[in-house]
């Protein structure tokens, strides 16, 4: 028998695809379809259970042909993911707002870009603006939405707001638009430090608009709510307002704070870690990093990744440092703990060093996913280097 060429087995390759293809727009087609039951139902997306037991029978099947277990339970994920994401994009806003409804999002950037595309893939009315007019139009252009010249213009009449802007901005804006903003519409904050907006959206609630500060934990590349948190702030009158927010952003889990509890947290959360992330970068600044790339490993490659992430969005890193009264404290903590390692090696003492590592990793100890970070080490690592070959 005569083997095949290579771009014979190149082809055949391609007629698989192809076959996958047509069988993932038949499941899809079968998701909406069940999507629909499920709104006429009143059902939830998501059933962890029937989840479960799709990825077993799915893992099972793959390993019956051959096909490695992890791979094929990543896969089935995968497929899942898009059948929630499909389904999510069917759901009305929620019984508090109808659909069709006039959804205004001030800041054209990676966030205001998200929750432009979450309104209207639900079939609401939107209109972006920015300071930056250019920016605003782009951003229009490419997802099919309208844009204003000015973000008066943006919130008239509006039924839903969002503010994605960063936090210096959030006072100033939201006592621009507030005459124009109509009674019982719904304003929502976005922003990554809270306390110092307070002042600003108790002010809105005054003038009796719904006014919701919330932090969703994830970034403007996110696919669906599935699996995402969604922090919000208790600004007050929040009964109301969690349970909105919570049809409005459904299949999120939820977290409820208060502003300074928030920003205590976040300051180790997001200060610390961008904090760290921008001394990296400022310090590797000073080399030829394409040069330094060439004797780098995963451990750098993932670090570099990071800082240059945090790098993209200047002024919200620096708001997340600056405007984070919090983050102080953290500050000064880190500082010590800097000048202690530094004296360590200065000093030469190995041992010394040594130590220290052994008393980081026993204080690490109370972290549940210890066991696993090497795991998610190299899973991260893959992911990045996947990400970044496309």
């Amino acid at each position: 028998m005569v083997e095949k060429t290579l771009g014979e087995l190149r082809r055949d390759i391609g007629g698989i695809d192809s076959d996958i293809t047509r069988l993932l727009g038949r499941r899809m087609r079968l998701a909406q379809k069940i999507g629909k039951l499920k709104q006429e139902r009143k059902m939830p997306i998501v059933d962890s259970v029937i989840e479960k037991a799709v990825i077993k029978n799915f893992v099972t099947s793959a390993s019956e042909a051959g096909v490695e277990p992890g791979f094929a339970k990543q896969v089935a994920s995968l497929i899942i993911e898009g059948s929630v994401q499909v389904q999510e994009a069917m759901q009305p806003v929620g019984s508090a707002r109808r659909l069709g409804a006039k959804v205004a999002v001030i800041g054209a950037g990676g966030m205001g870009a998200w929750f432009a595309r979450f309104f209207k893939s639900r079939g609401n009315y939107v209109t972006v603006s920015d300071r930056d007019r250019r920016r605003a139009r782009l951003l229009a252009s490419r997802i099919g939405v309208i844009w204003a010249p000015s973000n008066l213009e943006a919130v008239k009449e509006g039924d839903i707001v969002v503010l994605a802007v960063p936090a210096n901005a959030v006072s100033k804006v939201v006592n621009e638009i507030l005459p124009v903003l109509r009674e019982n519409s719904l304003l929502v904050e976005i922003s990554a430090v809270k306390s110092p907006v307070m002042a600003a959206l108790r002010l809105a609630e005054k003038q009796r608009v719904q006014v919701a500060s919330i932090h969703p934990l994830f970034g403007p590349l996110a696919r669906g709510l599935r699996g995402k948190k969604v922090i919000i702030i208790n600004t007050g009158k929040q009964k109301r307002v969690s349970q909105t927010i919570r049809k409005l952003l459904s299949n999120a889990s939820f977290l409820l704070t208060d502003p300074r509890d928030h920003d205590k947290q976040t300051a180790l959360t997001l200060a610390l870690p961008h904090f760290l992330n921008m001394a990296f970068a400022m310090t590797i600044s000073k080399w030829n990093v394409a040069e330094v790339r060439r004797f780098a490993g995963r451990t750098f490659d993932l670090q570099l990744l990071l800082a240059e992430t945090v790098a993209s969005e200047p002024e919200t890193t620096a708001d997340i440092q600056v405007m984070n009264k919090e983050f102080r404290s953290v500050l000064r903590e880190l500082e010590r703990n800097i000048r202690v390692l530094a004296a360590t090696v200065n000093n030469n003492n190995r041992a010394g060093l040594a130590s220290r590592f052994q008393q980081i990793q026993e204080s690490l100890s109370s972290d549940p996913k210890l066991a696993f970070a090497g795991a998610a080490f190299e899973r991260a690592c893959q992911a990045a280097l996947t990400s970044s070959e496309r």
